[in-house]
């Protein structure tokens, strides 16, 4: 059967494949723009987004199962770009407003991830089999589309997205602090699972982010690694927001001169 088809040969960074994979993620985020312009009940759009990545990890889980008899506890989808699945399906319900603008900024700072991952899709090169390739890059669309739907809809840059950033970051923030707990307790409890939540892992052999892999070879002396990583995205955010809010000037400034 094709879904359990294995490639032919091993993938190349900016191979066919990544450059599909680039493209693929344009379209997702040009779709993810018109969708805000046209949807007049955006909770609608986070439910379902969220469903949609339940669905794709389960549909992992049970290939995972079937084709190796396993589900690794280090493939538990808690990274960046995947921890929306346990929460955005729940947008729809949540009453406190600082919270849910928390959830739905969350998925711009997702964006930022997914973007990155991009110039080196690890699982994407790195799967044996199609399937997971392709799971794994429909999900970083998805995880693109929603963050543009994000910044569209509600119009997060300027003054008036200040808030949503905020929350937002302080959202990230909360599960940062979650995942570098979780590593910690768990590299002592499980250490044969290599669970790396975060990618923020005191016992990882190296360090996955471009820039804090040149100051870091390991997460060593690991408060300072864990600090670094936070100012890192900290500033990675500011200038999304920045960008986003020099965008929308121009815009303004060219409409006053028309």
């Amino acid at each position: 059967m094709f879904i359990f088809a294995e490639w032919s040969h091993k993938l190349q960074s900016m191979g066919l494949v990544h450059i599909i994979g680039i493209v693929s993620a344009v379209i997702f985020g040009i779709a993810g723009g018109i969708l805000a312009k046209k949807t007049k009940k955006p909770e609608k759009v986070y439910a379902v987004t969220g469903i949609s990545f339940i669905v794709l990890e389960l549909l992992k889980l049970i290939f995972m199962i079937t084709t190796t008899g396993t589900y690794p506890l280090e493939k538990i989808p808690f990274q960046i770009c995947t921890v929306e699945l346990f929460f955005l399906w729940a947008v729809p319900l949540v009453k406190n407003e600082k919270i849910k603008k928390g959830m739905i900024a969350y998925t711009i700072i997702g964006l930022i991830a997914a973007v990155f991952y991009y110039v080196k899709p690890s699982t994407v090169l790195n799967s044996n089999y199609i399937f997971l390739s392709l799971q794994a890059m429909l999900w970083h669309d998805i995880v693109i589309m929603i963050g543009v739907f994000s910044i569209v809809h509600f119009n997060i840059y300027g003054k008036k997205g200040k808030g949503y950033i905020i929350d937002g970051y302080v959202f990230w923030l909360a599960l940062t602090v979650l995942a570098v707990i979780l590593d910690v307790i768990l590299s002592k409890t499980l250490p044969e699972a290599n669970i790396n939540f975060f990618y923020l892992s005191p016992v990882q052999e190296s360090v996955m982010y471009p820039v804090l892999n040149i100051l870091f070879k390991k997460p060593s002396p690991y408060l300072l690694f864990v600090l670094s990583f936070i100012i890192y995205y900290s500033l990675g955010v500011a200038a999304l927001y920045g960008i986003l809010t020099g965008i929308e000037a121009l815009k303004g400034k060219k409409n006053k001169e028309q």
